[in-house]
């Protein structure tokens, strides 16, 4: 009988206070989320974003094109959900996450990811990377500018080019694959591929002993490179051949973890209440008989009770929006200048939701082609301080060095140089 044994587990590493990661390990359904934020936001989103990939669990689809769009469809819900909580949520605005997410049908495999967390293949012995990374080295290294040794411990590794949460619209990554017998899969944040490179991954993963010791020894080996990240592995082995064995071992084999948000919403779904405004105890209202004129005053008296409280909302909500828009902040473009905005990037008919508060010195033309494109968009921001970070991290054309030009005035080596990295993805 074709079977699937996995086995996953999270770590916080030896130098962050709090743990970001989360991950699933289900019956047909495994995924990997590495949240950024801060102040428990990235664990929110980390966790909001896996609930969309959970629900496929044990799901039977007709066809391959099928599976592989319900995974898809799972991550497009994904972003959208963590998105709009952090919209919704002053204290979550700038959280994101990672995801990388693999649905198993049978003996085929289907991918989708997000990020920069990973998806390798061992099979024979060789190891195989199955994903590519959303991070500007990647996109340095893809375009020649860097080699991949320089990208290891380039100062802006971190920052990632697309991400969970951050727009209501996602592009996203899938792949699928036949599964051989003895295959591994590795799903894994960027705290353990950021320490222990592959061929340290591939001698674990060739061990034939249980998923659960593999996933043990990798994280020992990031901590014992330092572990300066959050840590989650997940790792499956892939046997057609196993024995089924009794329904509780195999249970035991591949244990569910339940995935649960930790947003509150009893009380505190302030958004989701005022998006429900509408027009209650208007239901038959209509006069009946000579029963009309009773009915219709007892509808006048709930349309003028609910109008008085759909006015008192709506100030609310223009306070409230007031104040969301304060503290939006993102970077984009005015005609040739590259800028942060306050507020959000859109309009409400002839009214411009967001205004200048900064001006930098850099130009678009400064700023290398494929680059554009994103700051037209607007690059979202966590606050000020981000929002100049993303700009003086913003990568510049091969041109942009002037520094060598006064060689008569001063030697270059009396200017310190400003390679503070640019730590957006946390």
């Amino acid at each position: 009988m074709k079977r699937i044994l996995a086995a996953g587990d999270t770590h916080v590493g030896q130098v962050r206070d709090g743990n970001e990661d989360s991950f699933v390990v289900a019956d047909s359904v495994f995924a990997v989320a590495d949240g950024m934020g801060g102040h428990l936001a990235g664990e929110v989103a980390s966790e909001a974003a896996l609930e969309p990939v959970r629900a496929l669990d044990g799901r039977v689809f007709p066809d391959a094109d099928a599976a592989i769009a319900a995974l898809r469809d799972a991550v497009v819900t994904a972003n959208r959900t963590v998105s709009g909580m952090a919209h919704d949520e002053p204290t979550y605005r700038g959280m994101g996450t990672t995801l990388t997410a693999a649905l198993l049908e049978g003996r085929r495999l289907h991918l989708a990811h997000v990020g920069d967390s990973r998806a390798y293949l061992l099979r024979d012995g060789r190891l195989r990377q199955l994903t590519a990374d959303h991070t500007l080295v990647q996109h340095l290294v893809d375009e020649g500018q860097i080699s991949r040794e320089q990208a290891a411990t380039h100062p802006q590794r971190s920052v990632i080019t697309r991400a969970i949460g951050v727009g209501p619209d996602i592009d996203v990554d899938t792949i699928s694959l036949d599964l051989a017998a003895h295959d591994v899969l590795l799903l894994c944040s960027d705290g353990l591929t950021g320490v222990v490179d592959d061929d340290e991954l591939a001698e674990e993963l060739s061990s034939a002993d249980e998923p659960e010791a593999v996933v043990a020894r990798l994280i020992e080996r990031a901590n014992a490179g330092g572990g300066p990240d959050n840590i989650t592995v997940v790792v499956l082995r892939y046997d057609p051949d196993a024995a089924s064995g009794d329904g509780e071992s195999a249970r035991r084999a591949h244990p569910t973890i339940t995935i649960s948000s930790r947003v509150d919403r009893d009380d505190t779904d302030w958004a989701g209440r005022l998006g429900s405004v509408g027009t209650p105890g208007l239901d038959g209202v209509e006069p009946e008989g000579e029963r009309g004129t009773v009915k219709a005053a007892r509808a006048m008296r709930r349309l003028t009770a609910a109008l008085i409280g759909f006015a008192v909302l709506v100030a609310i909500a223009a306070g409230v929006g007031a104040f969301l828009l304060s503290q939006q902040y993102f970077v984009g473009l005015d005609g040739e200048q590259l800028v942060v905005y306050r507020g959000v990037d859109t309009s409400v008919g002839p009214v411009q939701l967001s205004w200048i508060v900064e001006r930098s010195q850099v130009t678009v033309d400064e700023v290398q082609d494929w680059y554009v494109p994103t700051l037209q968009s607007g690059v979202p921001a966590i606050n000020l301080a981000d929002a100049r970070r993303i700009i003086d991290n913003a990568p510049l054309s091969a041109l942009e060095p002037e520094d060598d030009e006064p060689e008569d005035d001063e030697p270059e080596d009396d200017e310190p140089e400003d390679d503070e990295p640019g730590d957006l993805a946390g």
